[in-house]
């Protein structure tokens, strides 16, 4: 995140900054355009455009070519905020583009298609942008709580629908953090973290991932029940400690895992291989918890 730094000026007893030229001219701001000051907590001040202006720059429909790039260009627009994108060819789309094209639009969240022909694709965005990023967490963890009951129920079609959902909802999520990050813009009007908060939700939620990609390949079996069992219990500690802002036993979640690591060991001595590597699989996943306990 670039920091520009400019004197206070006094006029008429009052104080004021110029804005930067490169900021004014992308929102094409003049004099009299409407800016909104938001005052944190921390002492910061938040200077936005006002919504109306963005909302000027949204086109009521937007076309894209069923060409090569039309993946890229979609995700764009979609992530600008276009509300409707149709997708058009001359000729019919190929079954690959369309298969393609199903499988981003269904990654993100609340963008569908409304309409499909050989020839066009309608995608309306219901606004990802509305969804608060604490949210986003709240439903990853959620989402992952999901997966090892799917698990342990041998519901392997549920899991990999809820892994898809995980996968969508992170996406979204790293898209909310970067955008704070490099511009200090919230893109959800109901988010508030500082920079530091926004650095830790990355990281814990990198962390989230990748236990949804280690469960999604794992199966269990009778031998590795018990302990996979505790480590499920492990990870609902630790997401009640975030949801509900339990320094305390955030603390005492970071403490166990070597606890779990102990009694790992002692039982791998008694698996073949096969469980063996499940248990070390499973063991990952303790460390990813743990790690996320320090994010608390």
């Amino acid at each position: 995140m670039e920091l520009l730094y400019r004197k206070l000026q006094n006029l008429g007893g009052s104080l004021y900054v110029n804005l930067p030229k490169v900021w004014i001219n992308k929102y094409e701001l003049k004099e009299k355009s409407t800016v909104a000051l938001e005052i944190r907590n921390d002492g910061t001040i938040l200077i936005k455009p006002k919504m109306e202006q963005q909302e000027k720059l949204i086109q009521d429909e937007v076309i894209l070519e069923a060409d090569e790039y039309v993946i890229w260009d979609l995700l764009k627009k979609s992530l600008a905020g276009e509300r409707n994108i149709t997708i058009i060819s001359e000729r019919e789309i190929n079954k690959g583009l369309r298969k393609l094209i199903r499988r981003y639009v269904n990654r993100l969240p609340n963008t569908e298609i409304i309409e499909e022909t050989d020839q066009k694709i309608v995608v309306q965005n219901f606004g990802f942008q509305e969804i608060p990023t604490k949210k986003l967490i709240q439903r990853l963890l959620y989402l992952v709580a999901n997966m090892f009951e799917d698990l342990k129920n041998k519901s392997f079609e549920d899991l990999n629908e809820n892994f898809e959902q995980l996968r969508k909802f992170y996406f979204i999520l790293v898209i909310h953090i970067r955008t704070y990050l490099r511009t200090g813009i919230y893109i959800s009007s109901s988010s508030e973290f500082t920079p530091l908060e926004a650095m830790d939700f990355r990281m814990f939620c990198e962390k989230i991932e990748e236990i949804g990609e280690i469960l999604k390949g794992l199966r269990l079996n009778e031998n590795v029940l018990d302990f996979y069992n505790e480590i499920q219990q492990y990870f609902n500690e630790m997401m009640d400690a975030f949801l509900k802002k339990k320094d305390k036993l955030a603390f005492i979640v970071w403490v166990k895992k070597d606890l779990l690591f102990n009694k790992a060991n002692e039982i791998l001595s008694d698996l073949n291989y096969e469980d063996k590597e499940i248990i070390k699989k499973i063991m990952r996943i303790a460390q990813d918890i743990k790690d996320m306990a320090a994010l608390i």
